[in-house]
């Protein structure tokens, strides 16, 4: 549904500890609001486990995700997102800005550009648009 890509209710809850629990996860985040399921991704041996987190509510998932981030589990301080899925990462633009820069010097390059940008957020691409739009 619509709703669904407006209002998520499936958070990605990452950095864990390897002695957490699908079980623990549902103990802690149910303190905030109903949980519907957990899935714990492990499978990937050299990196953290993870965990999806589904809610009923938004608003309990949008709580837990203020709540939860960068919280201690097991001592270690787990990064809680909101859980992207291919088809809502083309829609989400709210954080998206394209920004056009002209008139730049020939020397500069893309990597300028994104060191330039960087401070005010993740880029996820820098074009540059060369002299063919001239003339």
């Amino acid at each position: 549904t619509m709703d669904d890509e407006t209002h998520p209710r499936t958070l990605y809850v990452g950095n864990l500890s390897r002695d957490v629990t699908e079980i623990l996860i549902l103990q802690l985040f149910t303190q905030i609001g109903p949980c519907k399921s957990c899935k714990m991704i492990t499978e990937h041996t050299s990196n953290d486990p993870y965990c999806f987190v589904e809610f009923f509510e938004h608003r309990d998932a949008a709580a837990a995700l203020a709540a939860m981030n960068g919280r201690k589990i097991l001592g270690k301080e787990v990064k809680v997102n909101w859980a992207t899925t291919p088809s809502s990462q083309k829609k989400d633009t709210s954080n998206h800005f394209h920004v056009f820069v002209g008139d730049l010097n020939p020397e500069i390059t893309t990597e300028d550009v994104r060191i330039a940008f960087a401070p005010f957020g993740k880029i996820s691409n820098a074009h540059r648009i060369g002299q063919e739009l001239e003339g």
